[in-house]
């Protein structure tokens, strides 16, 4: 069950009126897809905080049941694509694509450290985690996007595909 609110109610359309209408005025939604490596324009649309499973593993005869865990994810949109890496071609303005943060006092420094680069804040004592995540939301920055791939366990064809992003400070 997702307790996150939503702060922006979806209106139920009555779709079997709307049969021999076209969706001229619906607009097509973005693509979620990770761009590939090169310097953005990037938008913060969304900060929230997401619960997730965490499946069931077994290591060396030793169970770890399954449990449910919680992480900060902040969805990006790429306002202008500035550059890419030779060869490698554009995703269309408007692509979506998400960063994660763990629930843990780790992931919650690299939470604080992504908000301060992106905020070009030099310290961020006394704000709160809600307030970091509010205060991100609609900003928009200049970075340059890696890709680090790492192979998936017990496979030499498949491959997790990390990104990694660099902000730009902006120049003064």
């Amino acid at each position: 069950m997702n307790t996150t609110a939503n702060t922006t109610p979806a209106t139920l359309l009555n779709l079997n009126d709307m049969i021999e209408q076209t969706l001229d005025t619906i607009p097509d939604a973005p693509d979620y897809s990770n761009p590939p490596a090169g310097e953005y324009n990037l938008l913060v649309k969304d900060v929230k905080v997401e619960t997730y499973q965490v499946k069931e593993k077994t290591k060396d005869g030793v169970v770890t049941p399954a449990y449910e865990a919680q992480r900060l994810k902040i969805t990006y949109s790429v306002n202008e694509t500035k550059s890419t890496a030779a060869g490698e071609i554009p995703v269309p303005d408007g692509t979506m694509f998400t960063e994660t943060f763990q629930g843990t006092e780790q992931g919650l420094s690299f939470f604080k450290s992504r908000i301060k680069t992106v905020m070009n804040a030099s310290d961020l004592a006394g704000v709160s985690l809600g307030d970091m995540m509010n205060s991100i939301k609609g900003t928009s920055f200049d970075a340059r996007i890696s890709i680090k791939k790492s192979p998936k366990p017990n496979s030499t064809t498949e491959f997790y595909e990390n990104i990694q992003i660099k902000v730009i400070p902006a120049s003064a």
